[in-house]
């Protein structure tokens, strides 16, 4: 059922660019996507816009966490939600940014061993910082493909605890997060 809203979002994103084109504005519209997340059985779909050196973004997202991130070793989480980014750019449209970044996340916490799991959900703030690569040119207002490492690091505001057959998961307080988006600039 995910994957179905995903779709709906992404024609709605294309939709919704087809229109924006015909208006006269100062920004653009870029729709990006987390090649990590779909290799950690899990999907990222963001839509920015961005005026000269500031950048907003809204996007979902889902990751299963491997398990070098994990707080206990026994447990399999699945991480999902939603999020908004603000940023500002050292150059316009591109280059290095530092932003803020917040987002409702939902985990889903169960025992490897096990077939039950619990959901907890939360707000996360965070801080962020990357590099926009544009592949566009110039005089296009840099059109087309761009790369975008970046990193986070984000506070839970309200960590869980969840204990199944005695053993116990705490969801850590902080945490950096490394990653890379790939997306296009109308």
């Amino acid at each position: 059922m995910n994957r179905t809203w995903m779709i709906i979002l992404f024609a709605m994103l294309i939709s919704f660019q087809s229109k924006a084109q015909r208006l006269l504005s100062p920004g653009r519209l870029e729709v990006e996507a987390d090649p990590i997340a779909f290799i950690l059985n899990g999907y990222s779909f963001h839509a920015g816009y961005t005026m000269g050196h500031l950048r907003f973004d809204a996007g979902i997202f889902g990751i299963k966490q491997p398990g070098f991130a994990l707080e206990n070793k026994l447990f399999s989480v699945f991480s999902s939600g939603g999020g908004v980014k603000v940023d500002y750019l050292l150059r316009p449209n591109r280059g290095l940014f530092v932003g803020l970044q917040s987002d409702y996340v939902t985990d889903k916490i169960g025992l490897k061993s096990g077939e039950a799991t619990e959901s907890v959900s939360g707000v996360t703030l965070g801080l962020r910082t990357g590099y926009r690569f544009m592949f566009g040119k110039k005089e296009n207002q840099f059109k087309g493909f761009y790369l975008v490492p970046w990193v986070g690091l984000i506070r839970s505001l309200n960590p869980s605890v969840v204990t199944q057959s005695g053993n116990t998961y705490s969801q850590s307080q902080w945490s950096v997060f490394p990653t890379i988006h790939l997306g296009y600039r109308f």
